[in-house]
């Protein structure tokens, strides 16, 4: 029997006996098979000086493609999402008795693939396997409906894929093998050698023994094994099982000419011993060592700085290896610190269809035409922002500003906001074959940004092109098993899609990787990421139809042996020792002793187990960066922008308080000051507690890039019923004219609809406005009660808005030629019988605050209602003898403010607030002599934060005063 097994730990020249004989063969027809498609890529490229011919370094699939060719074997295979939708429909299928729940699940049609997939592998029929779970139904009656529901799973898909006339990539190699078996002569002579597998699982090996035993070409394996090796131990099985066929057992010593010299002694002991028991201690030196980080961002930067010093000791960029057991959580914190450290990687991406640009447009639009009862106002805009879609990518801005100001929830609320046809989305919905048109339209999103241009495919668009190549050939391959989905099942299925970008080799650059994908090759360095508890070693999962009990209990009663699941420390110790043993020159182990949080983390027992192979010190001249490590030190700061934080972090102030650049507006910037001719009580109140405050406020007055805040618009929208409300009444609110402003009050309300809960459903508004009237309700009784006889003379009164029709002139304030002009709109001015006396009213639709009352208005900074009790003095005529914050809402609605002490300006004011007639005018012109001084620093330009005043939460923009 001509096969031959090569055997032996890692660096004992197995792949100089292996792929020697390869390239000396490959001229003869020879093939060598790799576990992966990118080993089969490196390999194909590193061959090819050898005399390797193009297409003879296969994969398994590639193998039994080839198997398949030579033995006439023609049946067509499903692909990878075929599989998935023949295993739907055959779990659909499949009245289930104890599985019937389960089966509902998203996840249940996945495992059982996995499940159907094993069962192939270990070339067990569906016959077979419903034979087994009836013997073990047999030794409990309560198994039979469960043992019933999982052999129905594979059954189903049999027949599935026997009505298709179609097999999977299983199914195809195992017929392939059969019809060579058939026909050993069609294969001809050419040798085939399997290299860098750690294992074989049933399938491959009946491959092996086909093509040895049966066709009697020469078949090399070779497998990484060493007989008593606990890092090996998970191979044992395998190699006993293939020993008994070959002609020639070759087990190779254990080498460590494959290390640099400074390296060698600390490498080789480290393969040697790793995990064995009882290992002599040894100094490592710098060729084995350990990072401690605080969290993934530290992690990260600390594995950066490592490969950028072997970059500049003149490391190559494709000699160093960063490994993690698992990318898809580490890889966009890696990426994005990597790319910030310049250096170059090489990955292979998989990502979700949805989160590609192209991706992300394709669904938006299909979401707008096929979901249109559903569609929010995010996929409009998801689907506008699409690159070179608009000619002006401002309009999108603009209409999502308007979608969230005016609290826009559908796609069809957006659209008509828009006020465009968009006659893609029109043509998507009521195209006859959906998918087709999709696929029409996601080539012209693709191909949008670069009309006329024809452009070669850059990096930036290679994920792209992949995402659309996905969905089309996913539409493609749907179509030839006839499923013609709807607009929901489409989408599904798009948003499930997963896009590959294969990593592609560029020269310099860094790969950034999973264990199985290095395990067949050889690096300078090698970085071995995530080291923590669960994370490496994997915990795995168990298998969730049969386990391993479950399992022995079909062995020791129908003689059906599967695998079990329990040696998954024994492949995590394999794949540890794989990724260390991989290095010439240095390994580095990383783990994080804490999350982004500083919760506490573990590290791996692995890095226990490499602790005990080098001396006690070893752990303690780790290298860490913790999180509260904002910046590197100087000295060890890995580039020049890491090194500017590090400086600019020195020389900051102790306690981290950054000045503020702003002192003063320049000149250029006051002549643009709005606020220079004229005031209003609000500004100078604004610029009194903070002036950059005012600044931002008043005078920037940034759009909002959200609804107005609910009590904002309740505040205007009470405002103006109670104007409206008072304006028709014509008097002052009694219990005789009571129920007539009650009407009214419910009229204004029926009549007008306030953007208030803009967003929320309709229930919640309209329990808003419910409250709002009820509110106001209150109110009114209120005053009716308060039993005053004032008439209201102006509400809603305008002073110093020149060119308006009704405004009075500005208040004039100080004296020339430093006179400041006032304008505001005060919310209500009652007169006493006689007219001669006023009460000034400041409407606040929440609860009374300490600060409305009169000994705190100037430690309070308030100005406001005293600005308007002047303006009623000096523009009407009329005594102010009440100045007055009226609250709405609340336990308790009195007003707070200031009152003339023997004025009747009502029956329920609090007697603190009142005053003299004296200390009413010293109030009035300190109010005065307040504002005056705080417009001249306003004129001045004066910009001084105040974060203590700002509000009474602290300062409100502390990224823009950067003052704390």
């Amino acid at each position: 029997m001509p096969l031959k097994l090569v055997l032996g730990p890692a660096n004992s020249a197995k792949a100089g006996e292996v792929l020697g004989a390869y390239a000396s063969a490959a001229h003869r027809g020879a093939l060598l098979v790799v576990p992966t498609a990118p080993d089969a890529a490196h390999y194909s490229r590193e061959l090819a000086g050898d005399g390797a011919v193009l297409g003879s370094v296969l994969t398994f699939n590639g193998l039994a493609t080839e198997v398949a060719r030579r033995a006439g074997y023609s049946a067509r295979r499903l692909s990878t999402l075929q599989r998935e939708r023949v295993l739907r429909r055959a779990v659909a299928k499949v009245r289930f008795e104890a599985l019937g729940r389960a089966a509902q699940a998203p996840g249940f049609a996945t495992a059982a693939g996995n499940l159907v997939g094993e069962l192939q592998r270990t070339l067990v029929t569906p016959q077979r396997f419903a034979a087994a779970m009836q013997s073990w139904a047999a030794q409990d009656d309560r198994r039979e409906s469960y043992a019933h529901d999982v052999a129905a799973i594979y059954l189903a898909y049999a027949r599935e894929l026997e009505a298709l006339g179609r097999v999977d990539a299983e199914l195809h190699a195992w017929r392939a093998l059969d019809a060579l078996r058939v026909a050993p002569g069609r294969w001809g002579e050419d040798p085939v050698f399997f290299y860098g597998f750690d294992d074989l699982h049933p399938l491959e090996r009946d491959a092996v023994e086909t093509l040895a035993r049966v066709v009697g070409v020469d078949v090399t394996v070779s497998l990484t094994y060493e007989p008593g090796r606990a890092a090996l131990g998970a191979r044992a099985e395998v190699v006993e099982e293939l020993r008994p066929l070959c002609s020639e057992v070759l087990e190779l010593p254990a080498l460590d000419a494959h290390y640099e010299d400074g390296a060698r002694a600390a490498l080789h002991h480290l393969e040697r011993n790793l995990f064995e028991p009882s290992p002599v201690r040894v100094d490592p030196g710098s060729a084995v060592r350990l990072l401690e980080a605080g969290g993934e961002r530290a992690e990260a930067e600390l594995v950066a700085a490592e490969v950028l010093e072997l970059l500049r000791a003149g490391v190559p960029g494709d000699q160093i290896a960063v490994v993690f057991r698992s990318l898809t959580a580490a890889a966009p914190a890696i990426e994005r610190v990597f790319e910030q450290y310049g250096i170059a990687i090489t990955r292979e991406r998989r990502v979700r269809f949805g989160h590609t640009t192209l991706g992300r447009g394709v669904l938006a639009l299909a979401r707008c035409a096929l979901l249109s009862d559903r569609a929010g106002a995010d996929d409009l805009l998801d689907y506008l922002r699409s690159p070179g879609l608009l000619e002006r990518p401002e309009v999108a801005d603009a209409l999502e500003a308007e979608v969230r100001r005016q609290g826009l929830r559908t796609a069809a609320e957006a659209r008509e906001q828009l006020g465009w046809t968009l006659g893609e989305i029109d043509a998507v919905a009521a195209a006859g074959d959906a998918a087709a048109e999709l696929a029409r339209q996601a080539r012209r999103l693709f191909a949008a940004p670069h009309r006329g241009r024809a452009p070669v495919v850059g990096p930036e668009e290679e994920l792209d092109a992949h995402a659309l190549s996905t969905m089309l050939r996913a539409l493609t391959e749907l179509d030839e098993l006839g499923e013609a989905l709807g607009g929901e099942e489409l989408i599904e299925l798009l948003e499930g899609l997963s896009v590959s970008q294969p990593a592609v080799a560029r020269g310099g650059a860094v790969l950034v990787s999973e264990p199985l994908a290095i395990r067949a090759r050889r690096f300078a360095a090698v970085l071995v990421c995530g080291l923590g508890e669960g994370e490496f070693p994997f915990a795995g999962s168990p298998e969730p139809f049969l386990s391993d009990e479950r399992r022995r209990e079909l062995a020791a009663c129908s003689g059906l042996r599967l695998a079990p699941s329990d040696d998954a420390l024994a492949r995590e110790r394999y794949l540890f020792y794989a990724c260390t043993s991989r290095a010439s020159r240095e390994v580095v182990l990383s783990y994080r002793s804490s999350d982004e949080e500083g919760n506490l983390a573990l590290a791996s027992p692995f890095i226990a187990d490499v602790a005990e192979l080098f001396d006690g010190e070893w752990p303690q001249r780790r290298r860490k960066r913790m999180l509260a490590d904002i910046v590197w030190p100087a000295d060890q700061a890995p580039t020049e922008r890491e090194f500017a934080r590090a400086e600019s972090a020195a020389h900051a102030p102790l306690a981290g308080e950054v000045p503020s650049p702003m002192r003063s507006l320049s000149p250029v910037a006051l002549r643009h000051v709005r606020h220079s001719e004229i005031l209003s009580g609000g500004a100078l109140e604004a610029y009194g507690d903070c002036p950059v405050k005012w600044l931002v406020e008043r005078e920037l007055q940034p759009e909002r890039f959200a609804p107005d805040h609910d009590a904002m618009v309740r505040g205007s929208y009470m405002h103006q019923v109670l104007e409206d409300v008072i304006e028709q009444l014509g008097r002052a609110v009694t219990p005789e004219s009571l129920p007539d402003a009650l009407e009214i009050l419910e009229q204004v309300m029926a009549e007008s609809t306030p953007p208030i809960g803009a967003g929320r459903p309709e229930g919640v508004r309209a329990g808003a406005m419910r409250a709002i009237e009820a509110d106001l309700r209150r109110y009114l009784a209120y005053e009716a009660s308060d039993g005053s006889d004032w008439e209201p003379r102006a509400v809603e009164l305008r002073f110093g808005f020149e060119g308006e029709e009704g405004a009075l002139p500005a208040l004039e304030l100080g004296q020339l030629p430093d006179v400041v002009r006032v304008r505001g709109a005060i919310d209500r001015v009652d007169v006493d019988p006689g007219g001669k006396h006023a009460i000034v009213r400041d409407y606040k639709s929440g609860s009374a605050r300490p600060d409305f009352q009169i000994a705190r208005w100037q430690s309070e900074r308030r100005l406001q209602v005293a600005l308007y009790m002047l303006a009623v003095r000096d523009l009407l005529g009329v005594q102010p003898v009440a100045g007055l914050y009226q609250p709405l809402t609340g336990r308790d609605l009195r007003a707070r403010g200031v009152y003339v002490e023997d004025a009747a300006a009502g029956t329920r004011l609090f007697g603190n607030d009142s005053r003299s007639e004296d200390e009413l005018s010293e109030i009035l012109e300190d109010a005065s002599a307040r504002a005056v001084a705080l417009a001249a620093r306003l004129r001045a330009g004066e910009l001084t934060p105040c974060p203590q005043t700002c509000s009474r939460d602290g300062c409100l923009f502390p990224g823009i005063c950067r003052s704390q």
